[in-house]
């Protein structure tokens, strides 16, 4: 029996028109969890289906801010709360309150769908949202939006998928135990793009549940469904692939988590876990409890577009630090047909690590004459640095 058919028989509920679930309560997603602006004085394209199947749950609308003289903007997708149980909520994503606060900060607005457990197991609704920011990418220009910052929102399970965003960036496959989950995936056209995002913030996210006995969670157990209806003593391997704690390393995005001590859904304590441990991995982030219960709380989007606008602006700093020092083919770098090679001095034995501008690993290994290959980089500034201590930037 699914966990919702367990939250039937307990207490009620059901599912809405607009595919939220509302049960004895509780919320779970879209207008109860604190819509008060409203978002309908601006330019949408709606219903755009960003894998190509025509899916309901591959569809996304996109919201574009008031004319500002600015041709190109950049994004925050937010993913709506469901307990990952509905395929069709972007229309009530939280829009009064994240979506207002967005917008009305210049950013382009993105509320994607993403499948149910009943319409595939997991890894496919984070395959889902990595193929948003790969669609994003790939139709930039239509779109006008500025792919140097990408932010991204979630509430309840959404904040559960945005967090998954923010700790497998540059993840393709990854395994614990005896369970390996292809977190990346190949959804889509665009599956040369990048669906590296920059920054996070989870609202009320259930991150890990292995760790909401925390707390007093309700009894209800989506995740045993997400991962095929076992708990996390009968499959701990695909749990720990669930959980955001498994992938946590210093590379990871920074951070907001913004969690009530009233939520009767996920217990705060259970955001705070996760809190602390991306602290102590050193990944930059903060953390906003609130007396509150379970939904965004719309008092602390201001503090959600202040955290992004300073990510976005140490980004740009670094970008545009990056450029000046670019010394690429006069230095030692060549080109050909998407490969890096280096064309000056001895590299016989020598190592190489390709990074981006902010320090994350893409690649290393020892070079030879095949060169090292760039194919899958997003247009950008990147860096190579050599075991025999030299240093070269270069753009693609």
């Amino acid at each position: 029996m699914s966990a919702f058919a367990q939250w039937g028989d307990w207490g009620g509920g059901n599912w809405n028109g607009g595919g939220n679930w509302n049960g004895g309560g509780f919320n779970f997603g879209g207008e109860g969890s604190g819509n008060s602006g409203n978002i309908g004085d601006y330019k949408s394209k709606k219903d755009i289906d960003y894998v190509g199947d025509n899916h309901i749950g591959h569809k996304l609308d996109v919201y574009f801010p008031k004319d500002d003289g600015k041709e190109k903007h950049n994004v925050i997708i937010h993913i709506y709360g469901s307990a990952w149980g509905s395929n069709n909520s972007k229309g009530s994503a939280d829009l009064g309150t994240v979506g207002v606060a967005a917008l009305q900060a210049g950013y382009i607005f993105v509320t994607p769908n993403h499948r149910t457990y009943q319409d595939a197991l997991y890894p496919a609704q984070i395959n889902d949202i990595k193929a948003v920011v790969r669609y994003l990418r790939g139709n930039a220009e239509e779109l006008g939006i500025d792919t140097t910052f990408f932010g991204i929102s979630g509430f309840s399970s959404g904040g559960h998928l945005a967090s998954l965003m923010g700790v497998t960036r540059g993840v393709k496959e990854y395994t614990v135990g005896s369970a390996t989950m292809d977190i990346e995936g190949n959804l889509g056209k665009y599956t040369n793009e990048s669906s590296w995002i920059d920054a996070v913030c989870d609202w009320s996210g259930p991150v890990d549940c292995r760790y909401k006995t925390c707390g007093n969670p309700i009894q209800m157990a989506p995740e045993n469904d997400m991962v095929g209806g076992c708990n996390d003593q009968q499959c701990p391997d695909k749990h720990a692939l669930l959980g955001t704690n498994t992938f946590i390393d210093p590379n990871d995005a920074p951070t907001m988590v913004c969690h009530g001590s009233s939520d009767n859904i996920v217990p705060q304590c259970e955001g705070k876990v996760f809190y602390d441990n991306l602290e102590k991995a050193g990944v930059e982030c903060v953390y906003y409890p609130h007396s509150g219960g379970h939904g965004v709380a719309g008092e602390f989007t201001d503090e959600m577009i202040e955290f992004f606008e300073g990510i976005r602006k140490k980004k740009l700093e670094s970008l545009q630090t990056g450029v000046k020092g670019i010394d690429a083919v006069a230095q030692g770098l060549c080109f050909d047909n998407n490969k890096v090679y280096i064309c000056e001095g001895n590299t016989e034995n020598c190592s190489y690590t390709l990074t981006d501008v902010l320090g994350k690993v893409l690649s290393q290994g020892v070079l030879s004459e095949d060169g090292i290959n760039i194919s899958s980089l997003s247009n950008g500034i990147y860096v190579v640095r050599l075991s025999n201590g030299k240093t070269l930037k270069f753009a693609k």
